[in-house]
Parts: C-alpha cells; structure tokens; sequence
C-alpha cells in the first residue's frame, strides 16, 4: 500500500536513515514535486508542502487532456525564452513598459485544442505558482536511486517524462506569439522574458501598443493580457548577461537577460519547472 505525506527535509531523512540503521535495501526517487521511497518495509510519497491537493488534481486534468492527441517532438536546446534589443551597455529610463500574457501555458493548450474548457477554468482558478505547476509537471523528471544494505548507492537512473513535450510546445508557442508581437513596437521594444514585452515609448510603441493588446493577443490568439507601468528602469552590462532593475508596485525588481542562448536555455527551463513567483 502507499502512503503519501506532506515533504519534509526531517521527515525524509528519517525514513532513510531507519532503512540505513535496520540495514534495508531501498529505492529513493526524486523528482520535481515528490520524493518517493521504496522498500520491503514501506512505499510512501512525499510531496512538497507548497503544493496543494489542487495542483496534483489540475495536473491529472490536464495529462489525461493532452494525451489524446499526439504532439511532435520538441528540441529544448531551439527553444527561446527571451530576446533583447539593448543598443548600449548601460541603460537608464524613468518608465517603460510591460504587457504579460495571462496563463500562457494554460491559453496555449486550450486554444490550441489540447485540453478542455473545463480543464481550462479550472486551471485559471489556481494561483499563477500552482497554475504554472500544474503544467510543468508534464516535464518532470525522476532521479532514481538504488541504495544497498549499508546505505551505498549501487545505482543511478534518470527518467524523463513521455509527456514533456507537451510542456515544451506551450514555451514555443508562447516564444513564437511573444516574438511576433514585440516587432510591431519597432524601436521601443527593449527585451521579452517568457511571456512578456518590455518596451519605451515611442512613435510606434504608443501607436500600436493598444492594437497589441486588442487585435493581436485578444482577437487574434485569444489571450487575455496586463499592461503594467515600471519605473526607474536601468540596465547595466555584465560579461555574461545584462543586469535589469525595475521598480514595480514600489518593489524593486531583477531580471538578467542573457547575452548568447546556449546552455542558458536548460537553466530557464528548469527554472520554469520550479518558480515559486
């Protein structure tokens, strides 16, 4: 039988050192939002406190949506998550500009026919962290570690879900809507960050950003969107990446958006997979 408990670092390792202690053979399993151990004594999971019952419920709609339809293969290392068009190493505005997609993930796979309306309003009930992990534990991974009577590892194993590239079809459709958008503010573009634009005002931004937000996300890809006002923008070169600070609701904020799109992309994807903003 298998017991699920609510994760704790002492919870864990006291089930690891009891087997440890009674010399029991076990596996342990670890991915995203569980751990998992496994013995001739006991079969019990362990979910992270920050998840609640919702997430692991949203998650089981979802999986048993996408699952009817067949989705084709997505290469991680060609996806985008961000772009800039920064033409000095440092940078200072008083005000710019943000619009953010609303529940990307969640549009993406409703618009695009992968999960049912119900699934959908069901997700748009979760906050943002639960709604987006909903989501990404189609991605998840599983570390799986063999450990012998005396407490040594014999063997280790990694598994990844047959259903990431769900998960990774909504961060390119997402990059692909989010790109095309960010080209018809011309030169007050400034960068995009997953599912957002930033931008100065301009001649054209200030022409078009309302015909953004209305014809090109709402009508056209049906996304609902926020517009946010951020102050005291500054950007600051480093050797790898650029330093952003912002100033939003009066707290400050940091985003660094990388120079070169190469490894950077496992890191924002693993990233994704466990924000808790």
């Amino acid at each position: 039988m298998t017991t699920k408990a609510i994760m704790s670092a002492e919870s864990v390792t006291a089930y690891i050192d009891f087997h440890k202690k009674i010399k029991l053979p076990f596996t342990i399993i670890l991915s995203t939002y569980t751990t998992r151990i496994i013995s001739d004594y006991c079969d019990i999971y362990f979910m992270r406190n920050e998840q609640s019952n919702r997430v692991f419920s949203a998650y089981a709609k979802v999986k048993k949506d996408v699952t009817q339809f067949k989705v084709n293969k997505i290469k991680v290392s060609n996806l985008q998550y961000y772009s800039h068009n920064f033409t000095y190493d440092n940078f200072y505005s008083d005000r710019i500009y943000n619009i953010d997609i609303k529940s990307a993930y969640a549009s993406i796979l409703y618009n695009d026919g992968y999960i049912t309306r119900q699934t959908f309003n069901y997700l748009k009930t979760l906050p943002k962290m639960d709604r987006l992990a909903s989501v990404g534990m189609l991605a998840s991974r599983k570390n799986i570690f063999k450990i012998d009577e005396n407490g040594n590892p014999i063997s280790e194993e990694t598994k990844v879900s047959e259903n990431s590239d769900y998960f990774f079809y909504c961060v390119k459709r997402t990059s692909e809507i989010i790109n095309q958008g960010s080209k018809f503010l011309g030169e007050g573009f400034l960068f995009s960050w997953v599912d957002g634009i930033y931008f100065l005002e301009s001649e054209k931004s200030s022409k078009n950003a309302g015909k953004i937000l209305k014809q090109y996300f709402y009508d056209e890809h049906k996304m609902l969107t926020s517009f946010e006002i951020l102050d005291n923008f500054e950007v600051n070169s480093e050797l790898d990446y650029y330093n952003c600070k912002y100033i939003k609701e009066e707290k400050k904020k940091y985003i660094n958006i990388p120079r070169h799109n190469n490894i950077v992309v496992n890191k924002i994807t693993e990233h994704l997979l466990t924000k808790t903003y």
